[in-house]
């Protein structure tokens, strides 16, 4: 009786959450978007990684000099047209060359200053030219740029950033499917009359939980389908950690839903809080970029948000961030129980106050 019981609040919960297009939208679609819109801006920007680089020239140059430059290079005949060119894009950087003075000068957009393919191109330059007029054959230093990855495949920003979308769909699918089942019922007045039946407090907890674990692993899988067939994914999941970090976070993410709405018991409140809280642990979470590029000054506040460490967990659940052993079996412990903890209150407390 309490398994068909259990089955029947599973299918209604299921039913009401497709039905729900609030949820269905940060759950499923939110995601999605992230995904296309990250995926499309730094996909292309991947995708140019060997793109040819042309080098605007402004004086003589030693035919030498030219063969030497593994670049395109294009002649102009002062430094304005080098400025068009540059604004035009025809260009990726100008080189002045005053053969009186000895000078070098490099011309270039102010964005490009902290490019690194950009950088490095005018080291190279630098060294071909000194090599160049001091009559040397070798090099004064040789120089190896060797990429390597801090996890067991090649990582690249699409990659990082496609398993931080994968994160963010298991916070905004735990958290706000939570307030929205103990919020929107709590409001209509629908658990008093799940509880006036004989279904207890727990089954109908277990029952909301497990109804939302569904719709979680269908977004989580559509993002990894989706980034592998449209941006030629260069990692591959441990499919059994994967899993296990897809339980704990996505439980522990309900225990987060849960204790919001138990602070700040109005649903509405609780929603509008929830959203400031995503917006903040996008930004501090590492999710689009590494904590590293945060001020060291605001770094400690990433430590303080559950999902740095889903986002940890599922990047070294695709081998492209290492972690050991014994923090990811302590992650996701913390996670699975603080939120099993947290969901087993609710029952006892929230769903209480309705009788």
């Amino acid at each position: 009786m309490k398994n068909r019981r259990m089955f029947s609040l599973i299918s209604i919960f299921t039913k009401d959450t497709f039905r729900n297009w609030m949820e269905v939208f940060f759950t499923l679609l939110l995601p999605v978007l992230l995904l296309l819109l990250f995926g499309t801006i730094f996909g292309t920007e991947a995708s140019s990684g060997t793109k040819e680089y042309k080098i605007g020239i402004v004086g003589d140059v030693d035919e030498t000099i030219i063969n030497s430059i593994p670049y395109k290079v294009v002649f102009f005949e002062d430094k304005n047209s080098i400025t068009m060119a540059l604004n035009e894009n025809i260009i990726n950087i100008g080189l002045l060359l005053n053969h009186e003075n000895n000078e070098l000068t490099f011309i270039q957009k102010e964005p490009d200053m902290n490019d690194e393919s950009i950088i490095f191109i005018k080291l190279e330059l630098q060294n071909i030219l000194k090599k160049h007029y001091a009559g040397i054959k070798e090099d004064f230093i040789n120089i190896e740029f060797i990429e390597t990855s801090i996890g067991a495949s090649p990582e690249n920003s699409l990659d990082f950033i496609i398993t931080g979308v994968i994160a963010l769909s298991l916070l905004s699918g735990g958290m706000f499917s939570m307030i929205n089942v103990f919020g929107r019922y709590k409001k209509y007045g629908l658990i008093k009359r799940f509880l006036a039946s004989p279904v207890k407090p727990l089954e109908f907890t277990l029952s909301a939980s497990i109804s939302k674990l569904f719709l979680n692993l269908i977004s989580m899988f559509i993002i990894i389908i989706l980034g592998g067939v449209l941006f030629n994914l260069n990692f591959y999941f441990n499919w059994l950690s994967l899993f296990c970090v897809f339980i704990s976070s996505s439980i522990g993410m309900m225990g987060l839903g849960v204790l919001l709405l138990l602070i700040f018991k109005d649903p509405a409140v609780t929603s509008e809080v929830a959203t400031i809280l995503y917006v903040a642990m996008t930004f501090f979470s590492g999710v689009y970029f590494p904590i590293e590029f945060l001020p060291k000054s605001i770094r400690w506040i990433s430590n303080l948000l559950p999902v740095k460490y889903v986002t940890d967990l599922i990047r070294f659940s695709g081998n492209i961030k290492q972690i050991t052993l014994n923090n990811f079996i302590v992650i996701n412990l913390v996670l699975f129980i603080s939120g099993s903890v947290l969901m087993f209150i609710s029952s006892k407390v929230f769903l209480k106050e309705e009788n």
